[in-house]
């Protein structure tokens, strides 16, 4: 696999999405979101999602510079219409009116439909966690994941996402799916040609597989617990109802989701929290770093060399990408060479 430093990726990124039409500010934007997740150990949501979402503009159904409409709108909440315009342009703006809707109480609540793909959900809650506030939010998805006990696909991966700060330590983010893994994952893996590990992935008859090729036959990601399946399967069915129904988005088993071109897109729930409206914030944001401080320095069990609070791995993949190089597939790579090579945009070399 190619190694390429984040700069280069990133100018890639955006001239590719410059050369489909996308507005300057926001190619920069969804360029540096997918190069942000790769450094952060998330190539599931990285450059790999590069080809995807130029497919999707190519074919009219992400609509970059779509007009990004409040439908409906209260002191405290808003719902809004993406415009099917990319997702993480939806997602920020989103973002920052539920932070000022937060500020006009004590908590801003936004709903969003017609959005494409966000990329990592973090990214969002953190902006409202910079603000001194708590920030939650969650996305649904297009079908890939069955219930505990099933074997059809009837939900989305589903991640739930908070972001809450802290005082001298880092602040805990936490950003997961409610399947065993994130569908972009089992991508990376094709991608890339290796086996999955186990418990993960299910051929359509419902047997466990290791094969990521099952991904375009069919194949199916198993809710988060593995023997408690049942409790990643609760979590998700909360956030197909908080990000389909809620939302007027469409659940993921729906047949206006499915219907629709292009994955479908992401309906998405957003909750911030004022914490200085409700207790001292100095204090809060002490009193999470006794207990982040307490739970680093308990003892670790055998085979463990340290206890790792959400958002740490993160963080340590950012330096060490940073300093090595980022991996990008063949693959990947060679299908954003014939894009850049359709555009007339500079091809990099590889640092590595």
């Amino acid at each position: 696999m190619p190694t390429f430093n984040a700069e280069q990726l990133r100018t890639i990124g955006t001239s590719i999405f410059s050369g489909l039409g996308v507005p300057v500010e926001d190619a920069e934007l969804v360029s540096d979101l997918l190069v942000e997740a790769n450094l952060t150990g998330f190539d599931s949501h990285g450059m790999i999602r590069l080809p995807i979402y130029s497919r999707g503009i190519k074919m009219g159904a992400v609509k970059p510079g779509a007009e990004m409409r409040i439908v409906e709108e209260t002191p405290t909440s808003a719902v809004i219409d993406g415009g099917w315009n990319l997702g993480q342009v939806v997602a920020k703006y989103a973002m920052e009116v539920c932070i000022e809707k937060a500020r006009n109480g004590v908590v801003g609540l936004v709903t969003v439909r017609n959005s494409m793909h966000v990329g990592r959900c973090n990214v969002y809650a953190e902006m409202a966690m910079k603000e001194g506030m708590l920030g939650l939010m969650s996305v649904n998805s297009a079908s890939y994941v069955a219930p505990f006990g099933g074997k059809s696909k009837q939900l989305g991966t589903n991640p739930l996402c908070f972001a809450i700060p802290a005082g001298e330590e880092p602040p805990m983010v936490l950003d997961m799916a409610t399947s065993v893994w994130a569908r972009g994952k089992i991508m990376v893996y094709m991608a890339r040609g290796e086996e999955l590990p186990e418990g993960i992935f299910m051929d359509p008859d419902g047997n466990p597989t290791t094969d990521p090729d099952w991904y375009t036959q069919g194949g199916v990601l198993r809710t988060l617990g593995a023997i408690a399946g049942y409790k990643g399967f609760g979590l998700s069915l909360l956030v197909e109802i908080l990000t389909g129904i809620l939302t007027e988005a469409g659940t993921s088993n729906s047949d206006e989701y499915r219907s629709r071109p292009f994955y479908g897109g992401n309906g998405i729930f957003m909750m911030v929290i004022d914490i200085g409206k409700i207790t001292d914030l100095g204090r809060f944001k002490s009193k999470v770093d006794d207990l982040l401080r307490k739970v680093k320095e308990s003892p670790t069990a055998p085979g463990f060399e340290d206890i790792l609070i959400p958002g740490e791995p993160e963080r340590r993949s950012r330096e060490k990408r940073l300093r090595d190089g980022i991996h990008v597939e063949d693959r990947t790579w060679g299908d954003i060479v014939v894009l850049a090579e359709e555009l007339g945009v500079p091809i990099p070399e590889p640092i590595g």
